[in-house]
């Protein structure tokens, strides 16, 4: 028994030690001290280090060479990649939405789009980012595809990091909504290869922002 809580406290220490690495808690380069960072999150070092091996092995960190990890700097070659891999896959969980979504799911997308709407003219950038989140998870939930969803799920924290990173979140709300608008079109309509396309449409549009930044 004692093994299991183990195990979930390091997976706990993983979840929050990420979404602090996607919120730009660290600075690239930053040295990520365990003791500091133990106490911050109400842990010992064991599950923080086995955390800190899962978030390497994910590509967000990197070891230091004196010793330790930093966050990784990302590479354009490897945005690049993220972007057009992301593209491929998004297009084909919409594809597959457009033809397998119930209801219930496209009920749920046109909710989503008028609380964005909604969040978008109030200013609220963390409603946006959470409805923003919940639009694509169940676009990919309608897809009812395991595999798409494990492997899109190996992205996220990639993708995340390159948006935060690199693209004004007011500036995002607003295309993003034109962005969703036209994907719930295609897939109230059924249309697989609209809904493709409308998607691979989205998140070049996204990459290209981050590019635009990296290059300036």
């Amino acid at each position: 028994m004692a093994r299991i809580v183990k195990r979930s406290l390091g997976q706990e220490a993983t979840n929050l030690l990420r979404q602090m690495l996607l919120d730009g808690r660290f600075t690239p380069g930053e040295r990520l001290g365990e003791d500091r960072i133990a106490a911050e999150l109400g842990i010992s070092r064991t599950p923080l280090r086995e955390a800190l091996h899962r978030l390497a092995q994910e590509g967000l960190l990197e070891k230091r060479r004196s010793g330790g990890y930093q966050p990784r700097e990302l590479r354009r070659e490897e945005v690049e990649d993220a972007i057009a891999i992301r593209a491929m896959l998004e297009s084909h969980a919409a594809s597959l939405a457009a033809q397998r979504a119930e209801e219930e799911d496209v009920r749920s997308l046109r909710d989503n789009l008028k609380a964005f709407h909604e969040a978008g003219t109030a200013g609220d950038i963390p409603r946006l980012i959470e409805l923003n989140t919940a639009f694509h998870a169940t676009l990919r939930r309608a897809a009812a595809s395991p595999l798409l969803m494990h492997l899109l799920g190996e992205l996220d924290g990639i993708v995340e990091r390159m948006l935060r990173a690199n693209v004004s979140l007011e500036e995002a709300g607003q295309w993003s909504a034109g962005d969703h608008a036209d994907l719930l079109r295609c897939i109230e309509a059924g249309d697989g290869p609209g809904a493709a396309e409308a998607m691979r449409v989205h998140v070049l549009h996204g990459g290209e922002k981050v590019l635009a930044e990296l290059s300036a």
